[in-house]
């Protein structure tokens, strides 16, 4: 019976069905796939029950114990993609998104002949896509969004005929997107974005006559949108956005009518929106930001089911269209940054809808139009950076809904409204010119949680104004003229941050200020407090930044401080805090910036800095500290972490200049590794230069000068690579320059050795060194000859700018090579033993400004094309056999016989390069006098009459002239002068009409001389007398030296000379060499440091103890002003807001010495610049005036313009 049962075993497996098989693979592969994913996971529990079947198991569905459908989205499997899923091969849907499956996906996918949809998106996969996956014709929805997928897209993707849905967005799959995208014909949705294609879009996705989403968003695509998209009449969606396409946007767009969603911002089209926008009745969101689009057509008004329009970013330099107002649906409008010009339109009031409004950074002018009042659905509103005008309106308290309303940095002015909207949390005003108090009933906007007011005109107190705003978290006021003292409710306000800055508040800082249990931020600066820093301060356990800087605060720092240990920024400069440094203070651990300069602390540094293992910026200059520097303190500079809360500004900033240290730089200096600005200058430092300073691999400054210091000036061989700016003058450095010190410091811009005991000869390669722009190597013993001539591959690329060889023993001659020296403008080599002729080369220096040659052997003639060099100021040949002494000789006549250039050779884009950089150069002594004027007319003057009368003779008489009648028989009465109706226009003249206007600057021209510069008279071709004044360059900043550039940093600088010419009666160059380097502010400095100050004033100013007071304030922020580094020096509003702080001393009449030139020049100055409305356009600018008036006519035009000014018989 054997061999028949066999038969029927046989026949039995043969006519089984298959899918019965099939089913018994498919229940043990799903044993496989459970052990593979879940073994040990602690999820998927069912799996794991004996009495359940595995076609029972969540996330499985079968028929007849056939794996149909796997389902196990957000599983959080995180294991390797299982291999054995290819194994169901009767699998319609597999869904494994979200579940963390990481790897490449296995070829053997390709064996699920059934599948119809597939979704492994939000996992980790990698590689290429398989090419097996494209085997799958049954396929319906492949969705592989936010994996690792790389590779391109392969043309086999062809193969997917019944594809309706492809996405593969957030990848990085490169390359182009393949044309055989478009015989997909029932494709419905594809989504391409955040990849990396690139390339053009295929013309052949015009095929996809059944696509309703298409977003290629976020890759790399180019050229302009193709031309088949308007074919494609069903897409409802269309997102292009954020790619490199170019081109105007085609007009064939109005053909996507049925398009709802239309995004392509953040490319390059041009042109305008095309007209044909308006063809698209159903669109609900029309989105162009950021691209380069110059026109908006009337006809966006026709897109009735508007719901968002967003144009931010844009060029449009036009006015928003009135049609706006006929977008009856839209509820969002963004235009930020669009360059929109003209009145806010009106008709925008119809839009009823609106929730929210930017405009944000445009041109809009005039009055927000009261047609808006209607906007009743309106919760945000931004209209900051515009030139809106008017007062604030009253009737946005029927904004009922409003939450946010953004009115900063426009031209608002009048009273604050008082706006009681339940719901306002932010409300933005700064940078406008509101005046008056701050209402009381501010608060009556119960949910107001910031309050940004700064930079206006507030006056008044807060004593009561904030007390009722429980839920105000943000305060900012400052920058206004608010006064009284700190209120002591603020502590009981939830307030996170308050900045109540440059203000005139009062008083000693309040006791329960720092009882508040939420503020993290107070800044205090600029303010009148006196008194000391209470001890509750460190009640104020949450803080993080505090700023008191520049207050009249005194005594000691409190030791309870170091209860701060939150604390990341402590700024106190400025203050006349006092005693030692306390040592609690280096409990607050977590200290990242720390400034306590410009006070009068005493004692040493101590080496408990060491704890302070996050800090990156510390500024003790400007004290009386002394002993020896701690080797300690660089242990917060040896690490770049620093708390994430914390933003560091001056990162890597040492500086402990202007004290009285001494002792040796201590070795240990070299853990400074983070520093990048190391500043020891103006101590009594002694030893030699470490070598281990060439151990700090991101230093770009050190400053070392006005010290002690001996032995050799670069004691490190190694390359410091980041080394910008070495200062060494002023010491007992001796030795020579290293002939390597071009492969030491190979970026070097500026190096100061002057003032020391250096010997031997200048390296040949010094001066070549290809970043040099600055050299400054006067006042030592250095020998043999200048070296000009540079290596012939440097030749072309010398960049100084500023060299001094002064005062040395350099001998030898003067070569042609000099003319290598393109960019050279200053050039300084005077008291030396130099011989031989004057090289004619010299004359190809047209950048120069500022040359002596004095006091040498030169002989032979001179070449006459230096009288041509059109900006050179200051000129000096005393002292040497060529017959010329100064610039004056240029006009003698016969000089130029010799070989040189002749004016009217140069060419005249020169002259218009030339004459650029003296219109800027006199445009920044320009705007510095007029803030100067407008300060002591405004500020010191206030409303008593100021008496103008020479200090020699308080009682003398201003002899009258012959010319009185110029002014008219009423001469006598005080003139009151309109600057906008003066009788003359003004002129524009070019720097080749000065020249000629005054005979090359010739001397029989001169006027007067001020402390600016020589004044001189010019007759204008039409017989226009005009007054011109050729600027000393004392008052260039340094950093214009180096670049010939101006900046507002440098105006700042521009303006502190101008306070130390004041204040000393100095000229700003000219002072002793060796009592801070020839000029006044280093004249300055030296004085300072060498505790002279009371030898620093005009010795013809008063003497009262008021008034000194007043003077040493002004002192203070001149000073401030003129620091070597632009970022430490103030703005323009915190000096004007300081030197109003110097004028609340009162102080009796003002006696000054007057002349003739300075009153011309300063009335000529301030009405040519109040008339000068376009400073962009750098041009020579003069102003008629009466040169035959004597010094009372002068002085009476200037009594005409300051009122206040009493002129004295």
């Amino acid at each position: 019976m054997g061999p028949h049962c066999f038969f029927i075993l046989i026949l039995l497996i043969c006519f089984t069905p298959s899918s019965a098989l099939a089913g018994h693979n498919d229940i043990n592969t799903l044993f496989k796939l459970r052990d593979t994913i879940t073994e040990g996971k602690g999820f998927l529990r069912d799996w794991f029950h004996s009495e359940k079947a595995p076609c029972s198991w969540s996330g499985i569905t079968c028929v007849e114990h056939t794996v149909v459908e796997i389902d196990l989205s957000s599983v959080p499997i995180y294991a390797p993609f299982p291999s054995c899923v290819g194994l169901f091969q009767s699998l319609a849907r597999l869904n494994f998104s979200g579940c963390g499956f990481s790897g490449e996906l296995p070829d053997a996918l390709g064996n699920l002949h059934n599948l119809e949809q597939l979704d492994l998106s939000h996992n980790q996969l990698t590689g290429a896509l398989p090419v097996s996956l494209y085997g799958l014709k049954t396929l319906k929805e492949m969705v592989l969004d936010n994996n690792f997928f790389s590779g391109q897209l392969s043309p086999a993707i062809a193969q997917l005929k019944y594809l309706k849905k492809l996405s593969v967005s957030s990848n990085s799959i490169s390359g182009a997107i393949p044309p055989e995208l478009g015989s997909l014909q029932n494709l419905e949705f594809l989504d391409l974005h955040m990849n990396a294609l690139n390339g053009s879009i295929p013309a052949a996705l015009g095929n996809l006559s059944q696509l309703l989403h298409l977003d290629a968003s976020q890759n790399n695509i180019c050229g302009s949108i193709f031309p088949g998209i308007t074919a494609m009449t069903n897409l409802v969606t269309v997102d292009l956005s954020s790619n490199a396409l170019v081109g105007p946007l085609p007009r064939e767009i109005g053909q996507l009518q049925n398009a709802q969603l239309l995004i392509l911002g953040h490319n390059g089209f041009n042109g305008s929106i095309p007209e044909e926008i308006g063809e698209l009745k159903l669109l609900e969101a029309l989105e162009l930001p950021g691209c380069k689009l110059t026109g908006i057509p009337w006809t966006v008004g026709d897109l009735r089911s508007l719901r968002k329009l967003d144009i931010s970013g844009n060029d449009f330099g036009t006015e928003l269209p009135a049609s706006i107002g006929k977008l009856g649906n839209l509820t969002r409008l963004s235009a930020r940054s669009a360059g929109l010009t003209g009145n806010i339109p009106r008709e925008l009031g119809n839009c009823k809808k609106l929730v929210f409004v930017d405009f944000n950074g445009n041109s809009f002018s005039g009055p927000i139009p009261e047609e808006l009042a209607g906007l009743e659905a309106i919760v945000t509103l931004d209209v900051q950076g515009n030139n809106l005008s008017g007062h604030i309106p009253d009737w946005i308290r029927n904004w009922a809904n409003l939450r946010s309303i953004y009115l900063g940095q426009n031209m608002f002015s009048g009273p604050l409204p008082v706006l009681p909207l339940q719901h306002l949390v932010v409300f933005s005003a700064e940078t406008n010119m509101l005046s008056g108090s701050i209402p009381g009933e501010i608060c009556q906007a119960k949910s107001l949680q910031s309050l940004r007011l700064h930079n206006n005109n507030l006056n008044g107190n807060i004593m009561k104004a904030f007390k009722g705003c429980k839920n105000l978290t943000e305060l900012n006021l400052q920058g206004n003229h608010l006064h009284g003292e700190i209120p002591h409710y603020l502590s009981e306000l939830p307030l996170v941050t308050v900045q109540l800055s440059q203000n005139n508040f009062t008083g000693k800082l309040p006791e329960k200020l720092w009882e508040s249990s939420t503020i993290l931020e107070i800044t205090l600066s600029y303010n009148q407090f006196t008194g000391p820093i209470p001890e509750s301060i460190g009640r104020l356990s949450s803080l993080q930044r505090l700023q008191i800087d520049s207050n009249y605060l005194e005594g000691p720092i409190p030791r309870s401080i170091g209860a701060l240990r939150n604390l990341t920024n402590l700024s106190l400069w400025g203050n006349s805090l006092s005693g030692n440094i306390p040592l609690e203070l280096f409990n607050c651990r977590n200290l990242v910036t720390l400034d306590l300069s410009s006070n009068n602390l005493s004692g040493h540094i101590p080496s408990a800095i060491s704890h302070l293992t996050f800090l990156n910026s510390l500024n003790l200059s400007s004290n009386q500290l002394s002993s020896a520097i701690p080797a300690e303190i660089c242990v917060g500079f040896g690490s770049a972490a620093h708390p994430d809360s914390e933003f560091v500004q001056h990162h890597g900033l040492l500086d402990l200049s202007y004290n009285r240290l001494t002792g040796h730089i201590p070795t240990a200096i070299k853990n400074c590794v983070m520093v990048t600005v190391l500043n020891l200058q103006g101590n009594m430092l002694s030893g030699t230069i470490p070598p281990e300073l060439g151990e700090l691999p991101n230093v770009t400054a050190i400053y070392l000068s006005h010290n002690t210091l001996v032995g050799p000036m670069l004691p490190w061989s190694a390359p410091l690579v980041q080394l910008q700016g070495l200062f060494l003058s002023n010491n007992h450095l001796d030795g020579s320059i290293p002939a390597e010190i071009g492969q030491i410091l190979p970026k070097i811009e500026k190096l100061d050795l002057s003032s020391n005991a250096l010997t031997g000869t200048l390296p040949e390669s010094l001066l070549c060194i290809n970043y040099l722009t600055y050299l400054d190597i006067s006042n030592n013993s250095l020998s043999g000859q200048i070296p000009f001539s540079c290596p012939q591959e440097k030749e072309a690329s010398s960049s100084l700018i500023l060299f001094n060889g002064s005062s040395n023993h350099f001998s030898g001659n003067l070569d042609e090579s000099i003319s290598n020296f393109t960019q050279l403008s200053f050039l300084d080599i005077h008291n030396n033993s130099l011989t031989g002729s004057l090289p004619f080369s010299l004359s190809d220096l047209s950048y120069l400004n500022y040359l002596d040659l004095s006091s040498n052997d030169f002989h032979g003639p001179a070449p006459c094309g230096i009288c041509n060099i059109v900006g050179l100021t200051f000129a000096n040949f005393s002292g040497n056999h060529i017959g010329m002494s100064c610039l004056a000789d240029c006009v003698a006549e016969g000089f130029c016989t010799g070989k040189g250039f002749d004016r009217k050779t140069l060419n005249s884009s020169g002259r218009v390069r030339r004459a650029a950089i003296i219109c800027v150069s006199i445009l920044i002594v320009i705007i510095v006098l007029v803030l100067l004027v407008v300060y002591l007319k405004r500020k010191l003057l206030r409303s008593r009459p100021l008496a103008l009368v020479p200090v020699s003779k308080a009682k003398a008489t201003i002899e009258p002239t012959s010319s009185d009648e110029l002014l008219g028989k009423k001469f006598r009465e005080p003139l009151s002068i309109n600057l906008a109706t003066f009788e003359h226009a003004l002129l524009r003249v070019t720097a080749d009409d000065i020249q000629k206007a005054t005979e090359n600057f010739s001397k029989v021209h001169i006027i007067g001389d001020g402390g600016f510069g020589t004044v001189y008279r010019a007759a204008l071709p039409e017989g226009r007398r005009v007054a011109i004044k050729r600027l000393h360059g004392g008052h260039q900043f340094q950093e214009y030296g180096q670049t010939m550039k101006s900046s507002t940093k440098g105006d700042v600088y521009s303006f502190g000379v101008v306070m130390l010419e004041l204040l000393t009666g100095r000229p700003p160059t000219g002072q002793e060499e060796g009592e801070g380097g020839g000029n006044l502010v280093g004249w300055v400095r030296w004085m300072m440091a060498h505790g002279k100050e009371d030898e620093l004033f005009d010795p013809c100013l008063p003497v009262s103890s008021v008034w000194r007071e007043q003077m040493a304030r002004v002192l203070a922020i001149a000073r401030d002003c003129t620091v070597d580094e632009p970022w430490k020096r103030p703005t323009m509003l915190e000096v004007v807001k300081s030197l109003k702080m110097a004028e609340t001393i009162e102080c009796g009449p003002l006696v000054v010495t007057v002349t003739k030139d300075m009153l011309l020049v300063a009335v000529a100055v301030l009405v040519t610049v109040m008339r000068e409305t376009n400073a962009a356009h750098v041009q020579a600018v003069v102003i008629d005036v009466t040169f035959s008036s004597g010094p009372k006519q002068a002085l009476m035009i200037w009594q005409g313009l300051f009122k206040h000014i009493r002129c004295s018989d």
